[in-house]
């Protein structure tokens, strides 16, 4: 089996039979669902009356897992991944929208890119967020399997978010990479993996449609996580050869990615907290960035203003978002 599609779904019935409904539309059905119900047991949910009319009646693959009382995002998707039964897994966000050729499009790329003793163990794909009417970017060089052992630009380029990804499960079994319990910790599992791999692949294609907006954990999660990251590769004896590449993704990170979702809460007490953590943060690390091999070529227009008056952005963020 090529895919497995994994989804932690929160009592949001609306939501999950339209991401399911568009899996259902593959023009290639090499997939299996992995559906972890984590709103506590529900035996006449709308869902799960909707998958059984659609899926298992036409002799789909799906496995449901029903927790009696709440597990939280990152240990049920470590459940899902254990029991997942596809070379490749694709974590999808509830009400996310799988675009119909995801997979054919996705298979075609490994297909051409896979070369003999090199697994690709991870795919980068591009998002379209319909409210904002824009798109993730893809940062890395496209169509080119690279290494991030010897193409250590990927580890400064790469999406540190889970949902514009496929992972090799094998590659995550072997080395016993697991989302930490009780945290939210896309990067860090993003990371995890990137130090451990050894075939990556990025693709200009948009596979889905997925919208950000308000979450229902703390964003400063998303920030703590980076500690994690350091560490990890300091275990690895892997920090002194990647310290630029980190430290370009961090700083990238607390200025576009972590203040962008903050803003989408719109709440000035949140606000206040974040800027002033993410200041902080980046007042230890503000010497070392400036000399840093990655900002003399940054690509992107917007972060490449940033850069160029970290301290000036910071005010007027401020300004805008703490009034």
């Amino acid at each position: 089996m090529f895919l497995s599609f994994v989804i932690v779904s929160q009592n949001n019935s609306e939501k999950l039979m339209n991401t399911l409904i568009s899996i259902k539309e593959q023009t290639d059905d090499d997939y299996e669902i992995v559906l972890v119900d984590d709103s506590g047991f529900q035996p006449k949910s709308s869902a799960l009356e909707f998958m059984n009319e659609h899926f298992y009646a036409n002799g789909k693959k799906i496995q449901v897992i029903t927790n009696l009382r709440s597990q939280g995002f990152s240990y049920n998707l470590n459940t899902a991944i254990a029991v997942a039964r596809g070379n490749y897994f694709m974590i999808v966000d509830e009400g996310e929208i799988v675009y119909k050729t995801a997979i054919a499009v996705l298979k075609a790329n490994i297909a051409k890119h896979q070369v003999e003793h090199k697994q690709i163990d991870m795919v980068e794909f591009r998002l379209h967020y319909p409210h904002s009417k824009g798109n993730s970017e893809i940062r890395n060089k496209t169509n080119m399997l690279l290494s991030p052992k010897t193409d250590k630009e990927i580890l400064a380029y790469t999406h540190p978010l889970i949902f514009t990804k496929i992972f090799c499960r094998k590659l995550i079994l072997q080395k016993n990479i697991e989302f930490l319990n009780y945290r939210r910790t896309d990067a860090f599992f993003i990371y995890n993996i990137l130090a451990k791999s050894n075939g990556f692949l990025a693709i200009d294609d948009i596979l889905a449609a997925c919208e950000l907006g308000l979450v229902n954990y703390s964003v400063f999660d998303l920030l703590k996580q980076w500690i994690y990251i350091f560490n990890l590769y300091r275990d690895l004896n892997l920090y002194r050869e990647y310290q630029e590449e980190l430290e370009y993704a961090f700083l990238r990170f607390c200025l576009i990615t972590f203040l962008r979702l903050v803003r989408l809460q719109n709440n000035k007490t949140l606000s206040i907290k974040a800027i002033n953590s993410a200041e902080n943060k980046l007042e230890r690390r503000y010497k070392n960035f400036i000399k840093n091999k990655y900002i003399k070529d940054i690509k992107e227009p917007k972060f490449k203003i940033i850069v160029s008056d970290i301290k000036g952005f910071i005010k007027n963020w401020k300004l805008e978002n703490t009034k």
